[in-house]
């Protein structure tokens, strides 16, 4: 390695490191990836890892807290974020000097085969990169699923004032500031799409249970003309995604079903066949996002391959064959491509963004331009984007009656939290309370008691906490993170990791004693479910074909399959089948006496229901409308409950210039 004519040589294992952070520049490279090529088949823990990782940053002049070569990439791994350029090795002397600047000369090494090759790397500056933000809406309340037609420059999103309002249907004219109000009944309409010729619409319109998509005109004067039902009655079970470029096809995907991932169909408007374009075999829930190229040559999909890990494909349209693939490093949910079909820009709603080069078959993060800034809907050129700005403060925790209490009347708490919360869970006194909550600097496990709020861990902004559980005798805390099951003690908080990242897991529950978290692990197709001991750090196989277990009394227990079906067992006697649940999280469903509690969505409305174990007796009750979150906790008395309420937050369209 040399920098302004001083060399310096480093270990093979140092090398084989630069030479895997070099071969994927810009991206997030895991410990797992990283333990599996350096260190093959050996057993090493992350001191040897870290301790690599510090002579290398040594070797460049590097800092971690203020990384111009490496960044952490925390609970992930480790990140090359200064630009890197190949440069033949014998002009390697005549390189343009930098301020900061590495000259690589990578040999063959007994650890990693690296071919002979010179790399220029230039470190980042200082400074961030200039934003300009213009605001393309700027109504009270919430503006949501946007798109943009290029052909008539108009955008059409939906949008509600208040929270427990219907989502309606707008149009903005950007040439004359003109905003038209398309929708006035008691109805959401969502997912509304434009024509690639900006003449017509698709869009969905629910009601309760009933959920159907349209294809209509649009007029500038009258608005929304000839409306007609896009699919039957008995297909309407699908979601939009996107059109076809020709403008003669509509893209939709399946509905979410315990245990069956979604695919993405084809609908032809003029013969209304209805064709499937993928059928994923994968544990997560399958494909969720879909766009043409703009030259309808391609198609992009997002992919759920398991749950937290999330894969890019792009497909040629005409044959079906696979061009490019790559498992995404960050969180992603949607994405708009550059118009010369050369690249993907991708992003979340947790704030992640990251661009896919396709020619260079390169995946680079980005830096996020602004807080609140997520849902890339259009990509006006190289770094102009259009994309959603929301406030942050999208969920608060809520405490209230049992909804299912005779005549509610209970002093409860208001639990007026600065940023967004979810997960919340009683402690064992009934009073504390421990929650996830996501800030502009980043996401925490809180502790919440009668006089503090204590961060007991922090957490990148773009990590995504699917369950969070306390244990029976109140001394840890345990959750999946990212896919990974963790367990954080609360009096000397350290979060352990139980799972990798390449490990496909079920969600973590209890085991009585409060010693035990029992998760399931996919094993040759057949979920293997394992009990892990808190004290002695030991596994152990419990049973296969259940992803869960959860203790009724002392005979009886309730055992959740692949489809979330709950089976009622004696011992190890199968006595029946309960319900399918619509969701398998631990902090979705509990057991409480003789009742199963658990939350559903039935189109707007959020429920709560309970089943008796004994009488098989259904209750229902409306719990909110337009409540997108449904975690809950019930203390063991069940006379109170903990929910997650959503807010109105304020949100606009917006256009992003990156100079």
């Amino acid at each position: 390695m040399s920098r302004d004519g001083d060399e310096k040589r480093i270990e093979p294992q140092v090398n084989a490191l630069l030479k895997l952070l070099l071969d994927h520049a810009g991206e997030s490279v895991s410990r797992d990836t990283i333990n599996s090529r350096i260190w093959s088949d050996r057993v090493v823990g992350d001191d040897a890892l870290r301790a690599m990782v510090r002579k290398l940053r040594e070797a460049l002049g590097d800092n971690a807290r203020n990384p111009h070569y490496i960044r952490t990439e925390p609970l992930k791994g480790y990140a090359l974020i200064a630009p890197v350029s190949p440069v033949p090795a014998s002009k390697s002397d005549r390189a343009t000097p930098f301020q900061r600047r590495s000259i690589i000369a990578l040999a063959g090494v007994s650890t990693l085969a690296v071919a002979a090759a010179v790399f220029l790397i230039r470190s980042l500056p200082d400074e961030k990169q200039a934003v300009h933000i213009e605001q393309l809406t700027s109504m009270r309340g919430s503006e949501v699923s946007p798109d943009f037609s290029a052909a008539s420059h108009r955008l059409l999103f939906s949008h509600r004032a208040n929270k427990d309002d219907f989502l309606q249907l707008y149009v903005k004219d950007l040439n004359n500031g003109q905003v038209q109000r398309l929708t006035w009944d008691a109805a959401d309409y969502a997912n509304a799409l434009w024509s690639p010729d900006g003449r017509q619409i698709i869009y969905t319109r629910s009601n309760g249970s009933d959920l159907r998509h349209f294809i209509a005109g649009f007029d500038a004067a009258k608005g929304i003309v000839g409306e007609k039902a896009l699919l039957p009655n008995n297909q309407s079970k699908r979601y939009l995604l996107a059109w076809s470029m020709t403008g003669k096809a509509v893209y939709l995907k399946d509905s979410a079903q315990p245990g069956v991932p979604a695919g993405v169909s084809r609908l032809d408007l003029n013969s209304g066949k209805l064709t499937s374009i993928t059928a994923p075999s994968v544990l997560g829930r399958g494909d969720f996002f879909a766009r043409e190229s703009w030259n309808g040559k391609m198609l992009a999909v997002l992919r759920e391959v398991e749950r937290g890990k999330k894969e890019l494909l792009i497909l040629d349209r005409a044959t079906g064959s696979l061009l490019r693939t790559r498992i995404l490093n960050r969180p992603a949910d949607r994405f708009a491509w550059a118009q010369d079909d050369s690249s993907l820009t991708l992003t979340s709603f947790l704030g992640g963004m990251q661009t896919f080069d396709l020619d260079a078959d390169q995946l680079k993060v980005r830096a996020v331009p602004a807080p609140g800034i997520n849902d890339i809907f259009y990509q006006c050129g190289k770094d102009c984007l259009y994309m959603r700005q929301h406030n942050g403060n999208f969920l608060d925790l809520q405490e209230q009656p049992n909804p299912f209490l005779e005549r509610p009347l209970m002093a409860s708490r208001n639990l007026d939290l600065p940023g967004s919360e979810d997960l919340p869970i009683f402690g064992h006194d009934g009073e504390e309370v421990f929650f996830v909550e996501k800030l502009e600097a980043g996401i925490a496990i809180k502790h919440k008691s009668a006089d503090s709020t204590v961060a007991l861990a922090q957490l990148p902004t773009d990590s995504k906490m699917d369950s969070l559980q306390l244990s029976p005798d109140g001394t840890h805390l345990a959750g999946l993170l990212n896919g990974r099951v963790f367990v954080l003690a609360i009096q000397h908080p350290e979060m352990q990791f139980l799972t990798g990242g390449a490990d496909p897991v079920g969600f973590p529950f209890w085991s009585p004693d409060g010693n035990g978290l029992l998760f399931a692990k996919m094993e040759k197709g057949t979920p293997t479910l394992y009990r892990y001991s808190v004290d002695s750090g030991d596994s152990e196989l419990v049973m296969r074909n259940y992803i869960a277990v959860v203790p009724v009394d002392k005979q009886r227990s309730i055992r959740l399959d692949t489809q979330n079906n709950a089976w009622l067992f004696l011992g190890e006697q199968k006595l029946r089948k309960l319900i399918q649940l619509p969701s398998a999280s631990p902090n979705r469903w509990q057991i409480r006496g003789d009742w199963l509690y658990f939350t559903a969505h039935e189109g707007n409305l959020a429920v709560m229901q309970r089943l008796n174990l004994k009488t098989g007796t259904l209750e229902r009750r409306e719990l909110a409308k337009n409540r997108f979150r449904l975690n809950f906790d019930l203390p063991p008395t069940a006379e109170r409950m903990l929910a997650v309420k959503s807010l109105l937050a304020e949100s606009n369209l917006v256009k992003v210039s990156l100079q």
